[in-house]
């Protein structure tokens, strides 16, 4: 698995704007919640950098904390499955989203 982020400018800065997690075919169990933690400093991802594999958008919805451990970004895959049908090697996440559930402070 790979995170990155897609980074552009935004309200006059260079921020990113989404978090892209790559995953192998079969490496997902779609039946239970992803928890993850962010690299940090985040990798950064081009526009020619998404490629062929199938991604689908990650809605606030689909997002979770853990409550043992609040910088675990939970992300419901059995939700996401349920709505498509199928699977995906791209979750694409806004940050802003991302920032919501962890609560974390931005610094741009």
């Amino acid at each position: 698995m790979r995170i990155r982020a897609f980074c552009d400018f935004y309200n006059e800065a260079y921020r990113p704007l989404q978090l892209v997690i790559k995953c192998e075919p079969g490496e997902l169990d779609w039946s239970k919640t992803l928890y993850i933690s962010l690299p940090s400093p985040l990798e950064p991802l081009e526009a020619e950098d998404y490629g062929d594999e199938r991604g689908v958008s990650v809605l606030m919805d689909d997002l979770v904390s853990q409550a043992d451990d609040d910088s675990l970004l939970g992300i419901l895959l059995p939700q996401i499955y349920g709505r498509h049908g199928e699977t995906f090697e791209l979750l694409i996440v806004q940050m802003d989203d991302v920032e919501e559930i962890l609560q974390l402070d931005r610094y741009y």
